[in-house]
């Protein structure tokens, strides 16, 4: 898939979630996409294809993530934690 392609759609399933708490974990993607390598941004494109429960456990509640989402998971956590921060 192309690259803008890509990013257009991890924009969108990043800003439009279920619920307010999912919007703001998923919209702290937002600043970081751009340095995401090509690998990266697939791997968040598939994680954000997940249901919106799986994805209210794992990245909302800190429920047990499957082993296949672990670093995905890990990375938009690590971006939420860090949202006020200034982007590098």
């Amino acid at each position: 898939m192309d690259r803008e392609l890509l990013l257009k759609e991890v924009k969108y399933r990043a800003s439009y979630r279920g619920t307010l708490e999912l919007d703001n974990v998923c919209r702290s993607l937002l600043p970081h996409l751009e340095s995401l390598d090509d690998a990266e941004l697939a791997a968040i494109a598939e994680l954000l294809q997940q249901g919106e429960n799986h994805l209210m456990t794992w990245l909302v509640e800190g429920g047990e993530v499957p082993e296949q989402w672990q670093l995905q998971v890990g990375l938009v956590r690590h971006f939420f934690k860090n949202r006020d921060k200034a982007v590098a």
